[in-house]
């Protein structure tokens, strides 16, 4: 007994030992990718360039950069090298069914990632591959989740990576941002549901005595620490205390006035999703920085208002984004892709990058165009510090294309995030 008990305890140290050794060769994996046009995002393009990635970070972005013996060399001659794609908007991976609980409009205390499944199962609960592998292809290694818009207060988003050891390991953020929406979507649902908001004004006044509500227990639980806690309210102070923004999909101009009017009664901060008649509000919305999350460029009111009211909506206009961004107003082009199987699969994320591209058809530098996918949704985000440029200490998540990274043409020949190579075709 004595002896088989030595012989476990062997092999256990073993196990450790290797796994040890095997997690300080992943951390000390050194990769230089060479020879291909850098596009860094935070700078000008690097023809010839090197980029050198060390224990899953950017250890070096440059021209004539050495690369450090025993590193792993990709010849990118003849390609693009660029940081991974940042979805700003998207429900992937969220089943249609736990998108938003219909029972209540006002749902500030939900968490979208405790119904996000990347893996999918099959048979007897076994992880499948990553249903986010698709994603990959186009190039997206981030993105934000959030609840649908059914509801007034969906309930806070999340920010995630696409590829990770484990699912802990792919949760960027928790809890990004508090998801709220106006206009034609939770109406609709409501009417189905026979239950209130039925007009506009019910909306606004729902999410006004949401906060009005959590402002109260700020105030209570500050003086009686030892009141009960409630959920929703916490998740609401955090929007009050600008710990993270409100963002609110409102695409009608009624919509984005009413969201704007919440935001300055409230003192909050505000990130406009959809955002198709922006254009009406461009001096409060560039003399206020606040953000605009525009839907793809080939179908802008992706953001579910499909058919809209053509009294209340303009003509598709392409050169929007091109617009906001030239006024100085942070603008990002986001999928706005739906888990509804067949209808909105995966593919509508994978396109980003391309679809993107329509804006710079219409006025948008490519440069723009390639920030609006990358950087600025990362600033967006509060994610800037970790992604969406290729700079010494961000996460090492790079793309490698065969082609100008806005060609119909080209395709992601190789994906990275933190550094593993994650996607290869």
């Amino acid at each position: 007994m004595r002896r088989h008990s030595m012989i476990l305890r062997a092999v256990a140290l073993v196990a450790s030992l290797t796994l040890v050794s095997a997690g300080a060769s992943a951390q000390d994996k050194v990769i230089a990718i060479k020879g291909g046009t850098v596009l860094p995002i935070s700078g000008p393009a690097i023809p010839n360039g090197t980029v050198i990635i060390r224990g899953g970070k950017i250890a070096a972005v440059g021209a004539g950069v050495a690369i450090p013996a025993g590193a792993e060399v990709v010849d990118a001659k003849g390609k693009w090298v660029m940081p991974g794609v940042i979805d700003a908007a998207s429900q992937i991976g969220i089943e249609a069914t736990d998108q938003n609980e219909a029972s209540d409009p006002i749902t500030p205390g939900l968490r979208a990632y405790e119904s996000y499944n990347p893996y999918g199962t099959f048979g007897a609960g076994k992880p499948a591959p990553l249903r986010n592998k698709e994603l990959l292809g186009g190039g997206v290694t981030t993105m934000y989740l959030s609840p649908a818009d059914a509801t007034v207060i969906g309930g806070q988003g999340f920010i995630v990576k696409n590829a990770g050891n484990d699912f802990d390991s792919m949760i960027v953020n928790a809890s990004a941002a508090m998801d709220m929406t106006l206009g034609t979507p939770p109406k609709t649902a409501a009417r189905a549901r026979n239950r209130d908001p039925y007009t506009r004004m019910a909306e606004v006044a729902l999410i006004r005595q949401a906060l009005i509500k959590a402002q109260e227990y700020q105030r209570n639980k500050a003086s009686n620490p030892t009141l009960p806690r409630d959920l929703g309210n916490e998740a609401l102070v955090r929007v009050l205390t600008k710990e993270i923004p409100a963002r609110i999909q409102a695409n009608n101009a009624t919509d984005i006035r009413s969201a704007l009017r919440l935001g300055t009664e409230f003192n909050i901060d505000v990130i406009i999703d959809g955002g198709a008649m922006a254009w009406e509000f461009r001096d409060e919305l560039a003399k206020r920085h606040i953000p605009v999350i525009l839907g793809q460029q080939s179908h802008q009111y992706v953001s579910n208002e499909e058919i809209p009211d053509r009294q209340d909506y303009p003509p598709v206009d392409e050169r929007l984004a091109g617009r906001l961004t030239a006024l100085g107003i942070p603008t990002a082009i986001a999928s706005f892709a739906r888990a509804f199987g067949a209808l909105a699969p995966a593919g509508s994320g994978k396109w980003l990058l391309v679809d993107a591209g329509i804006a710079a058809g219409y006025g948008m530098s490519e440069e723009d165009v390639l920030r609006a996918v990358t950087l600025v949704p990362a600033t967006i985000l509060g994610i800037a510090n970790r992604v969406g440029s290729l700079e010494v200490g961000k996460d090492a998540d790079v793309i490698i294309l065969d082609g100008p990274p806005l060609s119909v043409k080209s395709w992601v020949q190789r994906a990275y995030v933190n550094g593993e190579l994650v996607h290869q075709r």
